[in-house]
């Protein structure tokens, strides 16, 4: 340690006497990295108004007192590098055995943001002070302590007093008070330890210590110190630094900041093209909001559209106010309810059952491998429905009873085996496992839908499409990772079984009006009314919405009342200027109306009848005969003698 400090006191005192140096007369200041849409349009939040550059007369003078007294109380008598500064944290770290005070200079923190890394090496230090001392001798003091405003860290993506100033307090730097400088003042330090949004006592303590250095530079008295400290702090973010898409901005940044630093990220002035659709991102903004309006301000939420065609992500919202909660609820796990039925029916599919295979609602009662019985249930009042139903009709009305014995039928092991092809992971073989026993992510939900919608295609979900440095060098490129998991027509009956819930009689009946076009979907409300779904798509777009709260508490909704209405005023105004087309049909499936009582091919007497999707040859051969013909004479009904 002694030998470092010696070797930075020659070269100091080389370079300050040298008189050599470079012309810095054409200074870059970093520029933040933009983050664009599908269409190539920037998206708010990580563009242009992460960095905002004021001028001298901008900052206002409580923030420059502040800054300077708590980083630099000499700034303005040294040449850009302190020597007693750092003579006194050389003994300071000596007494110490560590560093625990550094003699950095707001010109050589300047010249490092400029121009440097944050490595802690003896090179590195060397580069700051040569830098520092040409920033002296190019520019005024005032003109770098106003760079160093303006490129300073202060944590939540906000480099600059200005951008700060609205990430923090929702208004304009030169609006400041002196306590909320005094506050942003002790934010470089540290940002995340000092976060006020993390940590409020933490910086409310670095505050009083910034407060407390200015009383000893003679900037306030210790009257004033005291008033101002003791003045209430009201944190609150600004809407356009949150941006149309916070969640998915936060996302991108996460990653980005994690492959290639977060200096790269918002001084390296990349440009990130990304998949998301303003667009569609209002609208779901918009669907959102009118969703969720009425619910107390406990219950989140979260949704997820993709294109079905490639798995693109195109909108996002990870909870209901990022300012409050940053958590991404999209990627949250929680019990789908019976939005996990489709994946078991299409192994029935697989299998050689069709939509008009019939079963009986009524008590059935399972022995499990632990000796414990086990009796599925109906939702409502009712436990049972007493009779038979189609399999389409089964899922259209999401009978729990019918689907467990499906399930049961098909064999667990065999249907989460099939489940997992759709993207899931780790899921047990129970026979519940169709109500909703593996928790996933509305996200995996969407991505496993999309097969659906996609003859039988899964396209693993994607958010980044291109990164390019600030010289236009491409730094990663991104491109759609699909496998083919079930077959064209499988895909296909069950999508044209998930149809059958927004008809009549249907779960989500109620949403076919909103949606005014094409498309299918399914409810999912768990037992204990903690978690409400739908999860639906068009031919082009596939949306999941969850609703509950985030500690699993009882949200006493269902999905169709709770999720439902934001899942179809998102897709209503999300597709505006698609086409409304039907999902295209495999030339190896047919189309026949069927008796929903009876299983067969619908007669004009039939009183209830749906149409059905059939792979060729496996389509019911026989007329429904119990409606076809006047039987109630064989039912004691007939008066003739």
């Amino acid at each position: 340690m002694f030998r470092k400090y010696f070797l930075i006191l020659i070269l100091v005192t080389t370079l300050l006497f040298s008189g050599c140096g470079a012309d810095l007369s054409q200074i870059d200041v970093p520029e933040a990295s933009v983050v664009y849409d599908i269409n190539g349009r920037p998206i708010k939040g990580l563009a242009e108004e992460n960095r905002i550059s004021i001028g001298f007369e901008e900052i206002p003078d409580s923030f420059k007192a502040a800054i300077i007294a708590i980083e630099d109380k000499n700034f303005y008598q040294h040449h850009g590098v302190d020597i007693s500064g750092i003579l006194r944290a050389f003994i300071l770290n000596i007494k110490a055995g560590k560093i625990t005070a550094g003699g950095s200079t707001i010109t050589q923190q300047t010249a490092k943001n400029l121009f440097l890394s944050n490595e802690r090496t003896l090179i590195r230090k060397t580069k700051e002070l040569f830098y520092a001392l040409e920033l002296e001798r190019s520019l005024s003091k005032d003109e770098i302590l106003t760079m160093y405003c303006n490129t300073i860290y202060f944590g939540h993506g906000a480099y600059g007093v200005e951008v700060a100033a609205r990430t923090f307090f929702n208004k304009n730097a030169r609006d400041l008070t002196a306590e909320e400088s005094a506050l942003l003042a002790g934010l470089p330090n540290a940002p995340s330890l000092y976060d006020p949004y993390i940590n409020p006592e933490q910086a409310k303590v670095r505050q009083g210590l910034v407060l407390q250095r200015m009383v000893e530079e003679g900037y306030i008295s210790q009257q004033d110190r005291e008033t101002i400290y003791s003045r209430d702090l009201e944190y609150q973010q600004a809407d356009y630094v949150l941006g149309e898409a916070p969640y998915f901005i936060a996302m991108v940044r996460d990653y980005l900041s994690d492959k290639y630093g977060e200096r790269m990220v918002y001084q390296g002035g990349m440009k990130i093209y990304t998949t998301l659709d303003l667009e569609m991102q209002k609208a779901a903004n918009q669907a959102y909001q009118k969703g969720m309006e009425a619910r107390e301000a406990e219950v989140q939420a979260a949704l997820v559209a993709l294109d079905t065609s490639n798995g693109q992500v195109r909108a996002l919202i990870g909870g209901r106010n990022f300012a409050s909660s940053t958590y991404n609820r999209v990627f949250s796990e929680r019990q789908p309810g019976s939005t996990f039925k489709p994946f078991m029916y299409s192994l029935a599919v697989e299998w050689g059952l069709t939509e008009a295979y019939m079963m009986k609602c009524e008590p059935v009662e399972f022995e499990l491998p632990n000796g414990d019985t086990y009796e599925p249930t109906d939702y409502g009042d009712e436990k049972y429905h007493w009779q038979e139903f189609t399999l389409k009709e089964a899922l259209m009305i999401s009978d729990n009873v019918i689907a467990v014995r499906v399930n049961d039928m098909l064999g667990p092991q065999h249907v989460a085996d099939h489940a997992e092809k759709f993207g899931f992971e780790d899921i047990q073989p129970i026979l519940s496992l169709p109500l909703g026993s593996k928790e996933v992510t509305p996200l995996d939900m969407a991505a496993a839908y999309s097969v659906f919608a996609h003859q039988g295609i899964y396209s693993k979900p994607i958010y980044i499409l291109k990164v390019v440095d600030q010289y236009g060098e491409v730094l990663e490129e991104n491109h759609t990772t699909q496998r083919q998991v079930v077959s064209p027509e499988n895909a296909y009956i069950v999508t044209d079984m998930l149809k059958g819930v927004m008809e009549p009689g249907g779960t989500g009946a109620n949403l076919q009006a909103t949606v005014e076009r094409t498309a299918a979907g399914k409810t999912g409300t768990t037992d204990d009314f903690n978690d409400a779904w739908f999860v639906g798509y068009t031919p082009q777009l596939c949306c999941a919405v969850w609703v509950g709260y985030d500690q699993g508490r009882n949200v006493n909704l269902v999905g169709s009342v709770a999720a439902g209405p934001i899942w179809a005023n998102f897709i209503r105004d999300a597709s505006i200027g698609l086409p409304d087309v039907d999902f295209e049909r495999p030339a190896k499936v047919n189309l026949m109306n069927v008796c929903l009582d009876t299983g067969l091919i619908s007669s004009e007497s039939c009183p209830r009848s749906i149409r059905m999707a059939f792979i060729e040859g496996t389509e019911p051969e026989e007329i429904c005969y119990y409606h076809s013909f006047n039987l109630d004479w064989l039912l004691g009904d007939d008066d003739t003698p």
